[in-house]
């Protein structure tokens, strides 16, 4: 198992019962141990060669820089200083080329030749990790990586952006855990982390099921970003995940509040967890203007659970709305039964009457709801005056052993009436 990044960075010798421990080594680099080179120098012919081949490189005239460099090559070769810096010019050609092999071959061979200064001895070595990262050759990328890390300087300014590559590799072969470690660290010792690398960091909480780590991150993002849905929406996921409902009803309203909200499901998560909550008004507002908006499809069961939660409200005029439009889908007589018992209670006898003669015709009630609705239709009938409606209605009502009892007495009660 290859060695993680924080043991790869050691810069001093220490000395321990007056022997000097040795340094760690990586890739036949002693880490820690400052890279000392002889300052090197083009000759004036290549100085001037180059300069020109430079400006073809700019013009993208590939082939043809390529090809002088060659050439060149062939006439420089007992100048080690001379080859590396043509060679680091061949290698740029053929990755710009997108000829990944024939490049980390040349920055290759540039590297051990070892003449070149530091700051682009050490830019070779993260070019061929980059290289190998874009061919897909993840774990050889790590392991330049680990040579770069080794040889370089702390002070190096690029390091964070190195530290978020090092973590992007881990991500692509499922090793979530040194990804973490990774990214973490760039955010550590950055003054300004990005957006994308907290992405990364939050893409690792959910893979390794780190959710409360994963929700922390999304607060994050949501500072950043205040804008973005996605964020909010994951983050009321999380807090489902938590178990902290109440915090995730929070979230959401705070979401739609500021005009995020645009899916169904996220209407009626609101809206659930409203009701959980005991948020009743507030549940049938946003289903109602999810439906009228046209975002929550408008069917017989989402008008229903507007009318219910209107109900739970006390608004029973917009209940008995909602309830009136879930009734003009539906095939059975459930939801006029449903308007009924409002009307009941309002004692508006005549709309009564019409919602339980219609529930009683389309039909599709239990025994114990048909019972009921021949019970409240016999009593809006005599309400009406229309004695002789309430008794057919409470003779329907005694088939169901439920309410036999209540539609007897309603029908004793009409008669001695009559006979006084």
């Amino acid at each position: 198992m290859m060695k993680t990044v924080n043991t790869l960075v050691l810069s001093s010798l220490f000395f321990l019962s007056g022997q000097a421990l040795a340094q760690e080594t990586v890739g036949g680099y002693q880490c820690g141990v400052e890279r000392e080179v002889s300052a090197g120098a083009l000759t004036q012919q290549t100085y001037n060669r180059l300069s020109e081949i430079y400006e073809a490189i700019g013009e993208e005239l590939y082939v043809e820089a390529f090809e002088d460099l060659s050439s060149l090559l062939e006439r420089t070769r007992r100048d080690d200083y001379e080859q590396a810096t043509i060679l680091q010019a061949m290698a740029f050609i053929r990755a710009q080329q997108e000829r990944y092999e024939e490049a980390i071959d040349y920055f290759n061979r540039a590297i051990e030749l070892n003449t070149l200064p530091n700051n682009q001895q050490f830019d070779m070595i993260l070019q061929v990790a980059q290289l190998h990262y874009a061919g897909e050759n993840y774990r050889q990328s790590l392991d330049q990586l680990e040579i770069w890390f080794c040889v370089t300087p702390d002070d190096q300014q690029n390091k964070v952006t190195v530290w978020v590559m090092k973590a992007s590799i881990h991500a692509q072969i499922e090793e979530f855990r040194e990804a973490l470690e990774a990214i973490d660290r760039a955010i550590a010792m950055s003054d300004e982390p990005k957006e994308n690398w907290y992405q990364l960091k939050l893409g690792m909480h959910f893979e390794l099921q780190q959710y409360a780590e994963a929700a922390d991150v999304l607060q994050i993002l949501i500072n950043m970003s205040p804008e973005k849905k996605d964020y909010w929406v994951q983050l009321a996921s999380m807090y489902v995940q938590l178990e902290r409902n109440r915090d995730s009803m929070a979230v959401l309203a705070l979401a739609h509040r500021k005009g995020l909200l645009d899916k169904q499901s996220e209407y009626m998560q609101l809206a659930s967890l409203q009701q959980e909550f005991d948020f009743p008004r507030k549940a049938a507002e946003v289903m109602q203007e999810g439906l009228e908006s046209g975002i929550v499809e408008s069917t017989r069961r989402n008008w229903e659970m507007v009318g219910g939660a209107w109900y739970e409200a006390r608004e029973l005029d917009r209940a008995l709305e909602a309830y009136e439009r879930a009734g003009a889908q539906s095939t059975d007589g459930e939801i006029d039964l449903q308007r009924a018992f409002i009307l009941v209670d309002q004692e508006r006898w005549e709309e009564a009457n019409e919602a339980l003669t219609r529930a009683v015709r389309l039909g599709g009630l239990s025994d114990s709801q048909t019972g009921n609705a021949y019970l409240l239709l016999g009593t809006a009938r005599y309400n009406l005056g229309d004695n002789d409606g309430a008794l057919d209605a409470f003779n329907e009502a005694e088939n169901y052993g439920r309410v036999e009892r209540a539609a007897r007495e309603w029908m004793n009660h009409i008669r001695r009436e009559r006979s006084s």
